[in-house]
């Protein structure tokens, strides 16, 4: 082995290292969650859940923004049915789409209702739902126990308070049972002098995930708790009734706070274990995910469901919670993606061998396969969050096809990056080899030889672009959750994957003395613009999410990566390592060979 090798291999070694250390800390999380989660409990109390959100829009293609839509009382009598065994109570938000049936349908079931009015900008709106909400009272006595006349609408700025004042005494004037508005309980503190004296109970909305300093899941129930208190000293006489708590099962993190199946079902089961210790009455968000909320708050919004859309309970009330069914999804990527590298090294020495006998090597010595190997299962597993990410977070066909978009870029970026990075572990090359063939670290992705016309030259030019390309994605994802992130998906696994290849390449830039080089371009002004934005971008979110926000910090790291690699370059040029470099032979024959090589390594270099 030769002084160059030998040192190419400790830097592929520490390489190695950082990858397999990367890869571990990706997976463990995954391979915890194919098997049943431990929960708080088990929750024995007949009907454990005081009171459950119901809406009927779980289904294909169902939105409250479609007016002709009516679903039917068979519809409604079915989820109704589900929920039964585990509540005695469900609220409401409105009257339309045939909601208006619940009341006369719950009363057969043996449910209370928490009748809600839907509120908003329309005034002729207001009247009929009020008017409506106030009949059905009246016709289901002992089945409808409150009226909610309105939800967040001071939140959404639709009424104000006095507006809505004036609404909440018209109702409760007629009503034959209490009245109740409903909203964040910091609107509630904000605005009590003006609504207390208009409602008989106050419903505040206490959601520890999006509190404007969110909370985490193994301390959310007690703010809960803290809250309710809080807000029944702050608004005595008036009860307080908790008209809205729950936790997302998807979406992304918010300081804290963790989406996710294991957080509900946590959650969820230990405030009904402190309930039935510490009673406060609350009512769950919600029945039934709805996917139609997708298109306004992410996939945050389609989530909060005891149950799926299809109906299938996700939160038990007795025992562990299942295995998460995206585990071996995630899982199996990464080892699809090991496979993939195997083979691709496989064949490479196989094509290299056919076109000469005089070195069987390929491309990539024993390190260099083991870091192609190790990228694999890296960049696959996370282009199987990304593509989790794209079917969940994208609000609209646009975006989705834009997540698409930078899942492509950043899985050209990555297997560039890894390509280049392992083809380092190569014995220093004689200029040319006696089939004609120039061999040597510029070997990119696999090319079999530089003739004219070859995959190296094309992979050359392609990659040139690609680290232009990676940048302004980058930027563009950042700047979206700088401005307007907050319920879109945090970008950490669409960069994490070419960032962390790129920083490796550029840490041992210099750490091979005596190679082979090719000069590296300056980076252009257009990449150093996209580098400065990512800097400037970096230290917004992570201001904006804090650092407990673990997927804010690793699109951060992800994003400093990427810039440290075009603001500050490694020198490329022999040279810096005590020699010259070293170019190939001006061989008439050649001339054709040593241009594709340049070109195939200046675009590596440029990785």
């Amino acid at each position: 082995m030769t002084p160059t090798s030998h040192t190419s291999s400790r830097a592929l070694a520490f390489a190695c290292a950082v990858l397999a250390i990367a890869v571990a800390t990706l997976l463990a999380p995954w391979v915890g969650r194919l098997w049943p989660a431990a929960l708080p409990g088990p929750v024995t109390a007949e009907n454990p859940l005081p009171c459950l959100s119901y809406a009927p829009f779980r289904r294909a293609g169902h939105t409250p923004f479609d007016p002709a839509l009516v679903v039917t009382p068979e519809m409604i009598e079915a989820d109704l049915a589900l929920l039964r065994p585990l509540t005695g109570c469900v609220r409401t938000y409105g009257l339309d789409h045939g909601l208006d049936a619940v009341p006369a349908i719950a009363a057969r079931l043996g449910l209370r209702v928490a009748l809600g009015a839907w509120i908003g900008r329309d005034p002729v709106a207001n009247e009929a739902q009020v008017e409506r909400a106030l009949e059905l009272a009246r016709a289901h006595p002992g089945v409808v126990d409150r009226l909610v006349i309105g939800n967040e609408v001071l939140l959404r700025r639709e009424l104000s308070p006095e507006a809505l004042a004036a609404l909440l005494e018209r109702a409760r004037a007629q009503s034959p049972v209490p009245v109740t508005y409903a909203d964040v309980w910091e609107f509630w503190r904000r605005h009590a002098p003006v609504l207390l004296p208009h409602v008989d109970v106050a419903a505040i909305h206490v959601l520890p995930y999006w509190e404007d300093d969110p909370v985490a899941v193994d301390q959310a129930v007690e703010h809960v708790h803290r809250i309710a208190q809080e807000m029944r000293q702050a608004l005595a006489p008036k009860p307080v009734w908790v008209a809205e708590t729950g936790w997302p099962a998807a979406g992304r993190a918010r300081g804290p706070a963790q989406a996710g199946r294991e957080a509900q079902a946590r959650f969820v089961r230990e405030l009904l274990v402190r309930e039935a210790r510490e009673p406060i009455g609350f009512n769950l968000i919600e029945a039934f995910d709805q996917p139609w909320k997708r298109r306004l708050e992410g996939p945050m919004g389609g989530a909060w469901g005891l149950f799926d859309a299809q109906g299938r309970l996700r939160v038990p009330m007795q025992g562990d919670q299942a295995p998460d069914p995206r585990a071996p999804w995630v899982l199996g990527a990464a080892l699809a993606g090991v496979l993939a590298a195997l083979a691709a090294t496989v064949a490479g020495r196989r094509r290299d061998g056919a076109l000469e006998e005089r070195d069987r090597a390929g491309p990539f010595g024993p390190w260099g396969v083991a870091v192609l190997t190790i990228s694999g299962a890296w960049l696959a597993a996370l282009a199987a969050l990304q593509a989790l990410t794209i079917v969940q977070g994208g609000r609209s066909a646009l975006e989705a096809v834009a997540l698409a978009l930078a899942a492509g870029v950043s899985a050209a970026a990555g297997l560039a990056a890894a390509a280049s990075l392992a083809a380092r572990d190569l014995p220093r090359p004689s200029p040319m080899t006696p089939g004609g063939a120039t061999r040597g670290p510029t070997a990119t992705l696999g090319a079999v030889a530089d003739r004219p016309g070859g995959m190296r030259l094309h992979a050359a030019r392609a990659f040139e672009s690609i680290p232009v390309a990676l940048l302004f994605t980058a930027a563009v994802l950042a700047l979206w959750n700088v401005f307007d992130g907050r319920y879109r998906p945090l970008p950490w696994a669409f960069l994490a994957g070419p960032a962390l290849l790129w920083a490796l390449r550029w840490v041992l830039q210099g750490a091979v003395a005596g190679r082979r080089h090719v000069d590296r371009p300056p980076p252009t002004p257009a990449a150093r613009a996209l580098a400065w934005v990512l800097v400037a971008t970096g230290p917004a979110l992570l201001w904006l999410e804090g650092l407990a926000n673990l997927q804010a910090l690793a699109t951060v790291v992800a994003l400093a990566m990427l810039a440290i690699t075009v603001l500050w370059p490694r020198a490329a040029a022999a040279g810096r390592h005590g020699g010259p470099a070293v170019s190939p032979r001006r061989d008439p024959a050649c001339t054709h060979t040593s241009n594709a090589t340049s070109a195939a390594g200046a675009a590596r270099d440029a990785l």
